[in-house]
């Protein structure tokens, strides 16, 4: 800087400091932004208090951290259904939370969380493991009061439980066949074809969680081939003013990874299903709670309409 004079080099001072405050206050105000929304299944009891219910709640969170010490809250605030029963008392406290790299979570309760029914207490430890494995990251749960784990009738200590282990199959489930629409790959994988399927759902869980499920099992029927890998974990769906949110186990991805066109119609043949219900309109992908911009060469950043001219028709058949 020689020869400059000395307003000129405190300008140019000046200047450059902006630019860095600039620069700090942007990445400040992107951090601040980096809130995550997702739909967690939250178990609690059900009517008669024999058995636990799912409850969708919306759960806002930074950090997979923040979205386990999330959802514990609204265990303990309690369902928002006035005909389920709470898990445990409000004023119980969450004295540690510990999640392996592996998935393995340990959450310790202060003594509210114990009943005098043994019983009660393994049921309500069957509602914090379903609940927090509804959550991304969470594979089994091991649930402790005061560092002790909770034992059942037997006194056997319950150790880490996965939520297949837990049964809810009950026949108080109100239950009904329904037809729903999907769409799968035609012989040549280039275009989608409607099926329809009747199916047995119950309140226990939303309609667009069956239509997902269909679509991984797949079909069988002559003309069609299954799209969606057998692998697919649906987290949690979530339908908002016409747009349904499906978050999906961030392994998507590469498990059902494969040509431009695969991809296309992997995510057209869940689009189109869905969109076939009339409370839904667009429908916004999700990765272990976060948007991602790309599946392949697939856009999905943003919400995704329905696709009517990636269906065959009869026609096509005949131009082919």
């Amino acid at each position: 800087m020689i020869g400059m004079s000395k307003s000129k080099i405190a300008t140019i001072t000046l200047i450059v400091i902006g630019i860095i405050a600039a620069g700090i206050i942007a990445v400040y105000i992107n951090l601040d932004k980096s809130i995550y929304k997702t739909s967690v299944d939250v178990y609690f009891l059900n009517q008669d208090g024999t058995g636990i219910v799912a409850e969708p709640q919306k759960i806002k969170y930074k950090t997979d951290e923040d979205l386990i010490r999330n959802t514990l809250d609204k265990l303990r605030i309690g369902p928002k259904n006035s005909k389920l029963g709470e898990i445990m008392p409000r004023d119980t406290q969450i004295t540690r939370i510990e999640l392996s790299a592996d998935g393995f979570l340990t959450v310790d309760f202060s003594n509210e969380f114990l009943t005098d029914d043994p019983s009660r207490n393994v049921l309500n430890v069957y509602a914090v493991v379903k609940t927090l494995c509804s959550t991304v990251n969470v594979s089994s749960v091991k649930v402790l009061v005061d560092g002790e784990p909770v034992v059942d009738r037997d006194k056997k200590p319950l150790e880490y439980i996965d939520a297949s282990d837990i049964n809810l199959e009950t026949e108080e489930y109100k239950s009904e066949r329904k037809e729903v629409v999907l769409y799968f790959a035609d012989n040549d994988k280039k275009r989608l074809v409607r099926q329809t399927r009747t199916i047995k759902i119950t309140d226990q869980q939303p309609i667009e969680q069956y239509i997902i499920n269909e679509l991984i099992k797949g079909t069988s029927s002559k003309g069609m081939k299954s799209l969606l890998s057998d692998k697919t974990v649906l987290v949690s769906v979530d339908v908002e003013d016409q747009i349904c949110y499906l978050n999906f186990k961030s392994e998507f991805l590469a498990d059902n990874a494969g040509t431009d066109k695969h991809e296309e119609l992997v995510i057209y043949s869940i689009v189109n299903s869905l969109t076939e219900l009339n409370a839904i309109m667009k429908v916004q992908f999700y990765m272990d709670g976060k948007r991602v911009e790309n599946f392949g060469s697939v856009s999905i950043k943003d919400y995704i309409d329905r696709n009517e001219r990636i269906i065959k028709k009869e026609t096509d058949d005949e131009q082919d």
